[in-house]
C-alpha cells in the first residue's frame, strides 16, 4: 500500500508541476484520485492526505464568479437560503455568525503539489453574503495570516479531514474576541473554566485506510485541553457539556465535535466549543451532526421548536460552523428556523 501511495504522490507531483492555476492543480489531483478510486489523495508530502470531496469543492475556484445553482451538487444555491435563515433569526432577536472552515488545501496548497499556482480566495464570495446582511467570520484570511506568522504551527491535521487542535483553538479565540464583554449575557458568566498546559496528541486520521493505519506511525500534534476544573489546583479538566439554557448556540458539522467527543473524534476537552466556552466563560449549547453542516443542524433545530415553542427565546447568538465545501457539496433546501404547530 505504501509503495502505491508513493507512486501516486510522485505521479501527482509531476502531473501538477506545470499547472497554470489552482483550479487546474485540483482537477489534476481529482483525476489521480479517480484513477485510484480513493476517497483521499496523498500530497507531495507523503504524510499528508486531502479529502477528495474537498478537492471537488475547490475545483470551482472563485465561487463569487460561479453559478452556484449549477455548481452545487444538489443544484441549490446556498446564498439565498443562508440570507433567508439569517433574516428569520434576526426577526426572532437572534444574531447569526457564519463561520465556514476553509478547505485544507486552500491553506496548505504546497502540501498538495509542488507548483499549485495562484490561490483563489473566498473573500469575494463572503462579500456577497455580507451584502445580504449575513455576518461572516473569514477564517481563510485569518488562517493564512496565522500560518505566515507561525509556519511551524499546523492549523490542519496531516492525515485527517479536520483542522488541528491549534486550528480549533484559534477559531474559538477569534469568535470569542467578537463577543467578549457583552453585557446582555453577563448573568450567564461562569468561573470554573480552565486551560491546561499543552500536551502531545497521537492519532491516526480519518483520511487513512485501515492498511495505512497499520503501517504508518501516528500523527503527533500539540493539544491544549480546556474545560471545567475537576480538581482544586486546576491541573485536570472534565468535558464541558452542552447547555440547553445557554444564550450562545453553536450549530454545525463535525468541526464542532473533533477533539471534543472522543472515539473517532480522537480525544476530549480540546475542541472548538471547549475553548469557546472557556474563552467567553459562558455556557454553550451544541447542535451538530457528523456531516451536512448546512442542513442537518437546521433540521434538528426545526424539530426542537415543535416540542419547545420558546426555543429561540433563550438564544442571543448563533455560531454556524461548517466546512466551506458545504457551499458546493451540501444541500441547501429551505428549512424554517421555527416550525409552527398546526
Amino acid at each position: 500500500m505504501r509503495s502505491i501511495l508513493t507512486a501516486l504522490s510522485l505521479c501527482l507531483t509531476h502531473a501538477l508541476a506545470p499547472a497554470q492555476d489552482f483550479a487546474s492543480t485540483i482537477k489534476a489531483g481529482l483525476a489521480q484520485a479517480e484513477a485510484s478510486k480513493s476517497f483521499a489523495l496523498p500530497g507531495i508530502d507523503p504524510s499528508w492526505r486531502f479529502l477528495v470531496n474537498e478537492l471537488k469543492h475547490l475545483q470551482h475556484g472563485d465561487l463569487s464568479a460561479a453559478d452556484l445553482a449549477q455548481v452545487n451538487v444538489e443544484h441549490t444555491d446556498p446564498i439565498p437560503e443562508i440570507v433567508r435563515y439569517s433574516e428569520e433569526l434576526k426577526a426572532l432577536g437572534v444574531e447569526l455568525l457564519l463561520v465556514p472552515v476553509p478547505a485544507k488545501a486552500s491553506i496548505y496548497p504546497e502540501k498538495l503539489a509542488a507548483n499549485p499556482g495562484p490561490l483563489p480566495t473566498m473573500t469575494a464570495f463572503y462579500a456577497k453574503l455580507t451584502s445580504g446582511g449575513v455576518q461572516v467570520l473569514d477564517l481563510e484570511s485569518a488562517f493564512l495570516a496565522a500560518k505566515k506568522a507561525a509556519p511551524d504551527q499546523m492549523l490542519y491535521c496531516a492525515t485527517d479531514s479536520h483542522w488541528s487542535p491549534a486550528g480549533a483553538e484559534l477559531a474559538a479565540q477569534l469568535v470569542a474576541a467578537k463577543y467578549q464583554g457583552r453585557t446582555d449575557w453577563a448573568a450567564d458568566q461562569l468561573r470554573d473554566r480552565v486551560k491546561l498546559k499543552p500536551e502531545t496528541l497521537e492519532f491516526h486520521g480519518d483520511l487513512l485506510t485501515d492498511a495505512e493505519k497499520a503501517s504508518m506511525p501516528k500523527e503527533k500534534l500539540p493539544l491544549t485541553r480546556s474545560g471545567i476544573a475537576s480538581n482544586p489546583d486546576g491541573t485536570e479538566v472534565k468535558p464541558v457539556e452542552s447547555a440547553e439554557h445557554a444564550p450562545l448556540l453553536v450549530m454545525g458539522d463535525s468541526h464542532c465535535q473533533v477533539f471534543r467527543r472522543g472515539a473517532s473524534m480522537h480525544t476530549t476537552c480540546g475542541g472548538f466549543i471547549d475553548h469557546l466556552t472557556t474563552d467567553l466563560s459562558l455556557p454553550v449549547e451544541e447542535i451538530s451532526t457528523q456531516a451536512s453542516g448546512g442542513e442537518g443542524p437546521r433540521i434538528d433545530i426545526a424539530r426542537r421548536t415543535v416540542k419547545e415553542p420558546d426555543f429561540w427565546k433563550k438564544k442571543k447568538v448563533v455560531v454556524w460552523l461548517f466546512s466551506a465545501r458545504e457551499f458546493t457539496q451540501g444541500r441547501w433546501k429551505k428549512i424554517p428556523a421555527v416550525v409552527q404547530k398546526r
